[in-house]
């Protein structure tokens, strides 16, 4: 994108500035951006849907809009370990085989999650969950129900009939997906976004509610 502002140069480059939530398509093993997204759980590869998490200025963080894989661990231990030494990291790094270099996959962390949400009150320690749309002193009071109501539908779309709960599209094969942080005060519990649009904990060794939502770093001249 380019425009010749007043007395400058015809050349100067105008950069565009992402709000969250803004959705791009992109296709990750080409490196280019694409038309016709795919967005089914599982899905790795291919032209996909991000939305944007960030805007970095150069880049823009983004995350997919589907599970590339349904339902995991977060770590087979049984005990959170850092998200490098975790064993759902050997899953983000599988997923995202043949992607291209210098996008550094990887998962949302929680505190992303209450920055983009405006949840001042999360502290991450104790294991007090929000409703990622919520009102009230601890956001635990639901705003919203209706198909496609909730203004983060895009956080937790194609997920356990999230429908009821506020996104646009629901998919039975996951209720959610992993964040890289744990819940501090208990060993045994990591964060993740879930089909009732909050975000709460889960026990790190189970393989039947979470799956892996990739985050990754998209240069703007790339996309633009």
């Amino acid at each position: 994108v380019k425009e010749k502002p007043a007395g400058g140069s015809s050349n100067t480059p105008v950069v565009k500035t992402y709000a969250v939530g803004e959705a791009i398509n992109y296709n990750p093993t080409t490196n280019q951006k694409c038309d016709s997204p795919t967005s089914t759980t599982g899905t790795k590869t291919g032209c996909m849907k991000w939305y944007v998490i960030k805007d970095n200025g150069s880049s823009v963080d983004v995350i997919l809009d589907h599970n590339t894989t349904a339902k995991v661990a977060y770590e087979t231990s049984g005990t959170y370990k850092e998200y490098a030494q975790a064993s759902i990291k050997t899953q983000v790094d599988s997923d995202t085989t043949g992607w291209a270099s210098g996008l550094n996959p990887r998962l949302i962390t929680a505190n992303e999650v209450a920055s983009i949400t405006n949840t001042s009150t999360f502290d991450g320690s104790d294991g007090t969950w929000f409703y990622l749309d919520g009102t009230g002193e601890k956001k635990q009071t639901k705003a919203s129900s209706s198909q496609g109501a909730s203004p983060y539908a895009w956080l937790f779309d194609y997920t356990n009939e999230c429908t009821s709960n506020g996104c646009n599209t629901a998919d039975s094969s996951t209720n959610g997906y992993w964040t890289s942080s744990p819940v501090s005060d208990y060993s045994y519990y990591a964060w993740g976004v879930n089909s009732y649009d909050g975000l709460d904990h889960g026990i790190v060794g189970g393989a039947s509610y979470y799956g892996v939502r990739p985050v990754i770093t998209l240069s703007k001249s790339v996309i633009q």
